[in-house]
């Protein structure tokens, strides 16, 4: 009798989560043993904000129980890997010794950038569920809140303590609009409206020279008193070392799953893809990406043919404290760009050689599934109406897709 294949999942995210649901279907016989350095089950990462700002609790942040990795099977593992040795096919832990492994998954995931700052002791970052912990605990009413970065992470603090009501809560976001990457600067100056006429204050195209006890002295020379300090100024790939592993901006992979390595697979934010249609290599930066990179990879490691397909950019959450959906590539140079501006409302399409490229919905989504199976079908015919809430999608797309999602 074969022994059975040890499968090696290090992180804890939706990539490692939906890798271990696909391994457990197509090899229940296989032990699952999954490393995370958190100790808690995998969570919403999106649901942090509203965690933060009382609009959820703690147990609707959860996205798995721990009654899901005992009916799996997973041995969950609470450690950091420090580096992977594939020829003897074990991970070498922080604390414990060398686990082995026949197939092994890396799905670490991104860690936050820190701007290192004249006089800044401790730094806080907003990227996981024990980062929001500890601005819960550091904020009250009287709290004055300044936040480095004006990116997607740092507006969605910003809204959530917003709706918290902070004494004053202050952006310094070193390009002169919010919102990049998702906004261009258009629609981030539109977005910038909303946020000023909250009451936050914006300081764009600046940033954070030094720190003197609790004040913040800007380049611009502004001086900002503040009680919590909070960068968020994006993230990059994290991974344990692992010689040999062929790495660009993150560590690459096939549309298996598949490093370069023999029996080694890797998923999720930690990972770049080879974007064929556009002949260059794509950080992955979405959930819905990490789920299907999990998936795929997972049945890879499980012997099962599984290939990732190339399907629009989609990405929808909210941004500040109005909901969006990104959809496609609306920010791209050539084409027809149409755009829509109403009370509370900012849609941008862009049709590309009389095709749809992409649109970039904010506070009217009306349509975003719809959109999105329509990325490249012909819309010139139609003209500026495209960009109306009300255009009949569903006779374009040929199916009913839920037009009425927001």
């Amino acid at each position: 009798m074969m022994a059975a294949t040890r499968y090696l999942i290090i992180g804890n995210g939706v990539a490692g989560v939906s890798a271990a649901q696909e391994i457990h279907r197509h090899d229940p016989s296989g032990p699952i043993t999954m490393i995370g350095d958190e100790g808690i089950p995998y969570y919403y990462r999106a649901s942090l904000s509203e965690w933060i700002a009382e609009d959820n609790t703690g147990e609707m942040v959860l996205a798995r129980t721990p009654a899901f990795y005992a009916a799996l099977g997973i041995e969950s593992v609470v450690d950091t890997v420090l580096s992977v040795d594939t020829e003897a096919k074990q991970v070498i832990l922080d604390n414990e010794d060398p686990l082995g492994y026949d197939r092994l998954l890396i799905a670490t995931g991104a860690s936050p950038n820190v701007v290192p700052i004249e006089g800044l002791e401790e730094t806080l970052v907003y990227r996981t569920w024990d980062d929001a912990r500890q601005i819960k605990v550091g904020i009250a009413s009287e709290t004055r809140v300044l936040i480095l970065g004006g990116g997607v992470l740092g507006l969605e603090l910003a809204g959530a303590l917003a709706r918290l009501a902070m004494r004053q809560i202050a952006i310094v976001q070193l390009l002169d609009f919010v919102g990049p990457p998702l906004l261009d600067e258009p629609a981030g100056r539109w977005l910038e409206q909303r946020i000023r006429s909250d009451g936050l204050m914006l300081f764009l195209g600046d940033t954070v020279e030094r720190i003197v006890a609790q004040t913040a002295h800007l380049q611009s020379g502004e001086a900002l008193d503040f009680d919590l300090f909070v960068q968020s100024v994006g993230v990059k790939a994290r991974y344990p070392e692992v010689p040999g592993l062929e790495i660009g901006k993150a560590i690459r992979i096939d549309a298996h799953g598949a490093t370069n390595l023999p029996d080694v697979y890797a998923a999720g934010d930690c990972t770049e893809t080879r974007v064929r249609s556009e002949d260059r290599w794509r950080p992955t930066r979405i959930w819905l990406d990490c789920a299907r990179q999990g998936k795929v990879a997972g049945c890879s490691m499980a012997g099962i043919e599984a290939t990732l397909t190339e399907y629009p950019f989609l990405n929808a959450s909210i941004l500040y404290d109005v909901r969006y959906a990104y959809i496609g590539d609306p920010n791209g140079g050539g084409g027809v760009t149409y755009l829509m501006e109403d009370d509370g409302v900012y849609r941008k399409l862009r049709v590309v050689d009389g095709n749809l490229a992409g649109a970039l919905l904010m506070g009217n989504r009306r349509g975003m599934m719809s959109l999105y199976r329509a990325i490249g079908l012909p819309v010139a015919e139609y003209g500026d109406a495209v960009v109306r809430p009300d255009f009949a999608w569903n006779d374009l797309t040929g199916r009913n897709w839920d037009y009425d999602f927001y």
